[in-house]
Order: structure tokens, then sequence, then C-alpha cells
């Protein structure tokens, strides 16, 4: 069994190994804000119901305006 070299001088690894394991996660990352952002986009059923959710709230805020 060879044992790895655990010396101080010698590199744990190179920087292309960075470069990649970088880009992994960065893809990671992305493709887990896709699929969070379209799971919230789908709990509003469908984008109707997106902006039926927008027009009440605007519709609210203009009330509370009206008022003051």
């Amino acid at each position: 069994m060879k044992t790895p070299d655990l010396s101080p001088d010698a590199p744990l690894h190179t920087s292309s190994e960075d470069n990649t394991a970088q880009q992994a996660s960065f893809f990671i990352f992305a493709f887990g804000m896709l699929i969070l952002t379209l799971s919230f986009l789908s709990s509003c059923n469908t984008t109707r119901g997106i902006g039926r959710d927008m027009q009440h709230v605007g519709s609210t805020i203009e009330r509370q305006a009206a008022k003051v």
C-alpha cells in the first residue's frame, strides 16, 4: 500500500482541480436556484395566479393610500 506524500512542500491539489471544483459548485448552485424559483412559481398554481396575487397587493396598497 502506497502512502501519500504529506510533506509541507507537497501541493494538495492543482489549480485546474480548483477551477473544476469552482465550476461544479457554481453549476450546482445555479441549478438549485432554478429549481427553487420554479417551485415558488408553481406554488401559485399558474402565472395568472401570480398576476392575481400582485393585483390584490396593489389594490390593498391603493386602499391604504386613499385613507391617508
